[in-house]
């Protein structure tokens, strides 16, 4: 163990771009020092609106640390989402050119914003400004004048920022997950159509953790809160993507000194999303989980993977593929780990893509059919049961808890697993570290 912490020392270097162009900019070139580009905007709190760029349309979602809100962009007539921060969540100092144009242009002495839009602007070893490394990234970020009101005890101040991001329209990965649910398909079935797809996961993760930072002194940084629904769908062929960068520290911050490696911690919580996405997705109809017994027993690859991953290799997610992409794009491999990647299970389970063809259920003539179908036409079938499914639901909530006039063919009354102890132990993480069979060496 000793000897993988050294070996795995982060080589690339990148510079910090925080402010450069993304994928997602509307207007490719404009930066948040760019003086064509609002950095202030004030709230409409009659509308909830920030006119004239972002039109107010619903809410999606509130939790501790902020809310999401889904806003209409003037310029792109595209529906974007617009998050707030409360004051609970983590801050640090902003960057000196951002404070000094907030200054100089509108007399503002703002110091701080949230760690999660530093994180998300963040380039992770992207080979250039409009490369892809696997993250989420903000289309626009801007400030909100504090607006005078006095807040009641059990209100939460919003933070003056807005960070503007992509609305991916299929969701998140527990989207895919829900969806699944209803098709009775095995964990193998599962694990056919989703590992070439989330073994991107991995790769963001090794990205980040090989992200050299020269202004913050920051070699790599660590995640900290992956879990299944902070990884989005790019799209309707579901490519996964890693978002909501709130948690993301250095490498070296303080809060990692209690564990052995915070890299290795990120990995451990991916393996156990996928573990999450297979037990939750998978055949429940007898009342009892097909994942439970397979994944206690060994019985499967997916299965067997994990604990040779656990009690035996502990690969980090930069090391788990024979190469790996410098900046400059030219492909790195570790003489120490290249012979050892190409013989390890990790390796062989996430660079193997599985082959053939899986029984997917579809509705034809009355009734419900079995048909072979290759992995993207399934995957499609998947979106189409994900799109109903929350047609389904809307259109039950709208009639106050009764049926809708119409059911899906897929639907059914889907049954909880029975409790197994054991096996939900082993995938849970409480308080920001993992806990479970093999956690002896945290």
């Amino acid at each position: 163990m000793d000897n993988l912490k050294a070996r795995n020392t982060p080589k690339t270097v990148t510079s910090y771009e925080p402010f450069g162009i993304t994928r997602f900019n509307p207007q490719p070139g404009l930066g948040l020092l760019n003086t064509n580009l609002t950095l202030v905007r004030k709230l409409n709190e009659a509308t909830n609106s920030f006119e004239p760029e972002y039109v107010y349309s619903h809410r999606l979602g509130r939790g501790f640390e902020g809310q999401a809100d889904i806003y209409t962009s003037r310029t792109t007539d595209q529906s974007v989402v617009i998050k707030t921060f409360f004051s609970f969540t983590r801050e640090e100092y902003i960057p000196k050119k951002v404070a000094v144009r907030l200054l100089r242009d509108y007399n503002i002495t703002e110091k701080r914003w949230p760690v999660d839009i530093s994180a998300t602007l963040r380039r992770y070893n992207a080979k250039s400004p409009m490369a892809d490394d696997l993250t989420v990234h903000p289309i626009d970020v801007f400030y909100v004048p504090r607006p005078e009101i006095e807040l009641g005890p059990r209100e939460r101040a919003p933070l003056p920022w807005r960070m503007v991001l992509p609305l991916y329209n299929s969701g998140s990965l527990d989207f895919a997950q829900a969806a699944l649910a209803y098709l009775n398909l095995t964990t193998t079935e599962i694990d056919f159509l989703y590992r070439p797809r989330y073994k991107t996961v991995f790769e963001a993760l090794g990205r980040m953790h090989t992200t050299m930072e020269l202004e913050s002194n920051a070699t790599g940084f660590c995640h900290d809160d992956i879990k299944i629904d902070n990884l989005f769908l790019r799209n309707e062929a579901h490519e996964i993507m890693v978002g909501d960068m709130g948690q993301s520290r250095p490498l070296s911050h303080a809060y990692h000194k209690k564990w052995y490696d915070c890299r290795l911690v990120d990995a451990h919580r991916a393996w156990k999303t996928y573990l999450v996405l297979l037990r939750g997705a998978s055949d429940r109809s007898n009342g009892t989980s097909e994942f439970d017994e397979q994944f206690m027993s060994q019985t499967t690859e997916w299965a067997a993977a994990y604990w040779n991953w656990m009690e035996d290799e502990l690969i980090l997610p930069e090391h788990m593929f024979p190469k790996f992409e410098t900046l400059e794009g030219e492909e790195e491999e570790d003489e120490d780990e290249g012979e050892m990647n190409t013989g390890n299970s990790t390796y062989r389970f996430w660079g193997t893509i599985p082959k053939g063809t899986i029984n997917f259920p579809v509705y034809r003539k009355g009734r419900i059919e079995k048909v072979a179908m290759g992995r993207e036409e399934a995957i499609r079938e998947v979106e189409v049961v994900r799109k109903e499914l929350a047609e389904f639901k809307k259109a039950r909530s709208s009639r106050t808890g009764y049926a809708p006039e119409w059911v899906p063919w897929w639907w059914w009354n889907i049954t909880t697993p029975v409790a197994n102890k054991t096996v939900e132990y082993e995938l849970r993480v409480v308080e920001g570290q993992l806990v479970g069979l093999e956690d002896s060496w945290w």
